[in-house]
């Protein structure tokens, strides 16, 4: 799957991001299991609302969640070689552009809230149209 080492690293230790849970809109975010990392998918909406869609590969990274659907909280993009977060119910992926896992071990919280609570310093909304192509209907 082509993942950053400190990632790997991180993963197989079966550490925890360190953060106050309170303070972001998920509370607490447990990590998958390295054994458990595989290729999927996240989709963002197309032009046509409802009609058609762009379908991104990606790696999920959280495992769990009290209050929210834990997949994608935290992914991993192999084809952008970069780190997000996909808001599953609107369809939207935050890239954080430049940024190491070191550097969400750092201060995951605002990067655990991005969906929530976007701040350009810390990432952008991912605009698919120039990598990949729009698929007509819906993909389930």
């Amino acid at each position: 799957m082509n993942l950053p080492e400190d990632l790997i690293t991180f993963l197989r230790s079966k550490l925890e991001l360190n953060y106050d849970h309170t303070s972001v809109e998920p509370g607490f975010v447990e990590m998958i299991d390295f054994e458990k990392l595989k290729l999927g998918k996240v989709w963002i909406e197309g032009n046509l609302r409802g009609k058609t869609y762009y379908e991104i590969p990606a790696i999920n990274l959280s495992n769990s969640c009290k209050y929210y659907d834990p997949e994608y909280i935290l992914c991993y993009l192999p084809n952008e070689e970069m780190y997000g977060t996909w808001d599953t119910d609107h369809w939207i992926l935050y890239v954080f552009p430049n940024r190491s896992w070191t550097d969400i071990f750092k201060s995951p919280a605002d990067f655990i809230n991005q969906q929530w609570n976007p701040k350009k310093e810390i990432g952008i909304v991912f605009y698919p149209t120039t990598s990949y192509t729009i698929k007509h209907g819906w993909p389930f």
